[in-house]
């Protein structure tokens, strides 16, 4: 077991996943339509424009529009998953490595690909909302020597968790922008939905309580006319 305090590689493993938990936009192309399906693979066979790399190839596990993505960063989100599932027990080995190593990078990359999209759409972090946080994070630790060794740990420095935070901070806000002060949920829909999923539960459950309480009180009436002799000591 990791001996790691852990709060900086929750931050790291989780923020993202947050987010993207968060929103229906990144369920995944196993939960598209068919027909949605086959369009998204047709733009995936497409063969994108050349782009110009704007940082070295070398130890990176993906470039995105240009952008890398490190070895370095990979290795620390894998390290924090890791973590987490010691922590529950469990551990992480053959086809499970292998599939959370590839769900590490598909967020990494969806987190590079909303940053650059919410960088063309003009949202900002502010410098003093980013120290805030970075403060915030700090006073989860005892001491500041402390706090510099869980950086050390997780091979971060202030310049790079602060780079991190405000990348969190921005795609909440593109993804608050974009998605959740447009989308509705019509009266319909919700009926629609509650007919589906959530219709059928509660009625067993009302269902169950009922019954419940009549045996309770069955069983109450059947005590008052009945000789009961108990010898429990």
């Amino acid at each position: 077991m990791r001996s790691s305090n852990g709060v900086l590689l929750r931050f790291l493993v989780s923020a993202l996943v947050i987010v993207f938990a968060s929103s229906p936009v990144f369920a995944g192309d196993e939960k598209k339509p068919a027909k949605e399906q086959k369009a998204v693979k047709a733009e995936k066979a497409v063969k994108p424009e050349p782009v110009e790399i704007k940082e070295s190839t070398k130890s990176n596990v993906a470039v995105v529009n240009g952008v890398s993505i490190t070895q370095e960063d990979f290795d620390r989100e894998m390290y924090g998953v890791q973590e987490q599932a010691e922590n529950r027990g469990e551990k992480l080995e053959g086809e499970r490595l292998t599939e959370a190593k590839k769900k590490v990078l598909e967020k990494l990359i969806d987190g590079e690909l909303l940053y650059q999209e919410s960088k063309k759409s003009g949202i900002k972090v502010e410098e003093s909302t980013v120290d805030e946080q970075y403060a915030k994070f700090k006073e989860q630790f005892p001491n500041e020597e402390e706090f510099n060794k869980e950086l050390v740990k997780v091979k971060l420095t202030e310049a790079s968790l602060k780079s991190q935070i405000k990348q969190v901070m921005a795609i909440q806000q593109y993804l608050d922008k974009e998605f959740v002060q447009k989308i509705t949920v019509s009266d319909d829909e919700l009926k629609a939905f509650f007919e589906a999923y959530l219709k059928d539960r509660i009625e067993k459950n009302l269902k169950q309580e009922k019954i419940q309480n009549e045996v309770a009180s069955y069983l109450l009436k059947l005590r008052e006319k009945s000789v009961i002799q108990t010898n429990l000591k």
